[in-house]
């Protein structure tokens, strides 16, 4: 048991520091406080705006819907963070936003004051803004994760630099070590009170998600599938529930519905995956809000645990590959699953999902969202009945835990040049 309680504190605080509000997609919205840092430095009349980014941060940016805007994109999120931006706010930097900074915003990028271009050599998550003005220049630097603002500067002079002597520390590096079982006798053990704050996610996220319901937001892919379950066409079950409200609450996050959702391992919609499905569950079983917040713990840590391995932005999808994992897995422990059982499920899933590329953050990701969704519960139910692919299948490997190693393994080296390949693609269109 001590190595067990050895690694409470480490797993709080994966959720304490992974599971948080987040307003609009997290790439742009990390352009954006990097953009409102920079001018927080010199303030005064813009005369330019620079922004380099890694090309994770371009692909996942190009395409998405700003928040409380009807804009998209890399270049309106960096000029937003300008007009309306409060750095302080971190993951809801866009917070402020209304007409006023959407108009303001635009006359930056119609005035061609912003460029955003593609910064190959500084790794898979780099962001720098430098923000010219009449009073002079700032810049800022963002690192690792979407609010790891790692250098300030101000005509010259250097405000903030943690990258002279100071190692960048990931809180989640500690639990490359731990298993499964780790995750569970924590979950089990936590107090209550500690991982109460998990279920403003469960209102969040369903919020959202009747939000796209209502108003078919985006492609209106979870509207569309909720008309195909009263046609009957579509079977009314708790699978398909967890699908529609699931890819209804993309919908929404997507085409920029000025609503925060809560984000697990740093991404938005990772969170609407590793909420969402665990939920309806609790729902269908009838469980009570303790019994939901440790599910949702079992899911944030299982998604936490797997981005350690795939990196924080990674060629394949992790808000359907990680999260996706990381809720069935919850949702095999909710059902009273073994450690084997739950192993099981992670196996059936990384099978499943491998090889679903993230193509960049856009409308169509809530069809990736409900592919995984409906997966989680029905690899889940799978997994309860021993029905599990078999254990040296392609990547599979025995232990679930080094599943998942086989596949930050795939992620990172065996996927190096797709990214380059799918941002040459998507300058074609």
């Amino acid at each position: 048991m001590e190595k067990i309680f050895s690694y409470n504190e480490s797993l709080l605080k994966s959720l304490i520091n992974g599971v948080k509000p987040a307003l609009g997609c997290t790439e742009p919205v990390a352009v954006g406080l990097a953009t409102s840092k920079a001018f927080e430095m010199v303030k005064g009349e813009v005369k330019h705006i620079d922004v380099k980014v890694s090309p994770n941060i371009y692909k996942n940016g190009m395409g998405v819907g700003i928040p409380g805007t009807k804009e998209i994109g890399l270049v309106f999120a960096a000029a937003l963070g300008i007009t309306c931006g409060d750095p302080d706010l971190g993951l809801q930097v866009f917070k402020g936003v209304d007409k006023e900074t959407t108009i303001s915003a635009q006359k930056l990028v119609d005035l061609n004051l912003v460029d955003v271009v593609l910064e190959q050599e500084k790794g898979n998550f780099f962001i720098e803004a430098t923000v010219e003005t009449i009073e002079g220049k700032g810049k800022c630097v963002i690192k690792d994760t979407h609010t790891n603002i790692v250098y300030v500067e101000a005509n010259g002079e250097v405000l903030f630099n943690k990258q002279e002597g100071q190692k960048t520390v990931n809180t989640n590096e500690y639990l490359k070590d731990i298993t499964l079982e780790d995750i569970r006798d924590f979950v089990e053990t936590v107090s209550f009170s500690k991982i109460k704050f998990l279920l403003e996610g469960v209102k969040l996220n369903m919020d959202i998600a009747k939000v796209g319901l209502e108003e078919k937001s985006g492609p209106g892919l979870g509207a569309a599938m909720n008309l195909l379950m009263e046609e009957g066409v579509m079977q009314k079950d708790v699978i398909n529930r967890a699908r529609v409200l699931t890819s209804a609450a993309c919908d929404a996050r997507m085409a920029g519905i000025n609503m925060p959702v809560m984000s697990s391992a740093g991404s938005g919609n990772h969170g609407i995956t590793a909420i969402i499905p665990p939920t309806v569950m609790c729902e269908h079983m009838g469980c009570d809000d303790e019994k939901l917040a440790r599910v949702l713990a079992f899911s944030h840590l299982t998604t936490a645990y797997i981005k350690i391995f795939t990196g924080g932005l990674s060629p394949v999808c992790g808000c359907a590959v990680a999260a996706g994992i990381g809720a069935s897995a919850s949702i095999t422990w909710l059902l009273g699953g073994t450690i084997k059982q739950i192993g099981g499920a992670i196996k059936n899933m990384v099978g499943t999902l491998t090889g679903m590329v993230c193509d960049g953050a856009k409308g169509g990701c809530a069809f990736k969202l409900s592919t995984a969704s409906s997966e989680a519960i029905i690899q889940a139910k799978l997994a309860m009945a021993d029905v599990v692919i078999g254990d040296i299948d392609g990547i599979i490997s025995p232990e679930a835990e080094m599943t998942i190693q086989n596949l930050g393994r795939f992620c990172i080296e065996g996927m190096k040049s797709v990214d380059h390949e799918i941002i040459d693609i998507m300058l074609t269109h």
